[in-house]
């Protein structure tokens, strides 16, 4: 991610391309690229390293999830939990525990939430070059 990014990527304004949950396992995929300090003729930054960034969580352990289905990223948090967020919030399960990673996601626009896994991978697909924006 590093080596394609330059930096460790914040997503911000990154659009989620597609969710799935199935038997247990959850996949993340991202649409996200760099935005450089140059800009174009008509005064937009530059935007390079496009990339589809898939999150795959294995051993879901919880999943909240709100709004629509089109979604802009404005924050992405990954963090592994130190607390164990009471069973009482959970009907269907146990919850996430201590040690547990949560991958939470505000939006500007449509589709907010939060995963809990017990293991999270990353891959990284660079896409060709898009038009700036």
């Amino acid at each position: 991610m590093i080596d394609w990014f330059g930096f460790c990527p914040d997503f911000h304004d990154a659009s989620i391309e597609r969710i799935e949950v199935a038997s247990g396992h959850a996949i993340l995929a991202m649409r996200t690229f760099r935005t450089t300090s140059e800009v174009d003729a008509a005064g937009y930054f530059i935007c390079d390293r496009h990339a589809l960034v898939l999150l795959r969580m294995e051993s879901v352990t919880g999943l909240k999830l709100e709004g629509d289905a089109g979604s802009i990223i404005s924050e992405l948090i990954i963090r592994r939990m130190t607390v164990a967020v009471s069973p009482a919030a959970w009907q269907t399960c146990a919850g996430p525990q201590v040690g547990d990673i949560e991958i939470a996601f505000e939006s500007a626009v449509g589709l907010f939430g939060t995963i809990y896994a017990k293991d999270l991978t990353f891959e990284l697909h660079p896409t060709e070059t898009e038009a700036n924006g």
